[in-house]
């Protein structure tokens, strides 16, 4: 038995010591001074700037969500009877309000 707690003692001693190693030395080995759009490059030790969106991308407009098409209209004016703002269905392609819990059971209204 005593075996057995030796052995298993060192194991535990052993991960407990790695895990506080790689605590300690993972802030200092990622901690380069780049913005926060920018990637860290440890082989060279330079910061990179994201490349270019190529030339055919085009965003999405700035009230619609980054998933929508771009030729989403604006979204409604909300509903007196609504307690939320309008949301976008991709599926239906119409703006929207969720009614009830939304994280469980919500119903999709449309908006006409």
């Amino acid at each position: 038995m005593r075996w057995f707690v030796r052995r298993l003692s060192a194991v535990i001693a052993l991960a407990f010591a790695s895990m506080t190693v790689a605590v300690i030395a993972t802030p200092g080995v990622s901690s380069a001074d780049c913005g926060s759009n920018m990637s860290f490059n440890p082989a060279t030790n330079a910061c990179n700037l994201p490349p270019a969106p190529p030339d055919w991308y085009t965003p999405p407009p700035p009230y619609a969500p980054s998933y929508a098409p771009l030729d989403t209209p604006p979204p409604p004016p909300a509903p007196w009877w609504a307690p939320v703002a309008p949301v976008w269905n991709n599926g239906l392609h119409r703006w929207g309000v969720v009614l009830g819990p939304a994280n469980i059971t919500g119903v999709w209204v449309p908006i006409d």
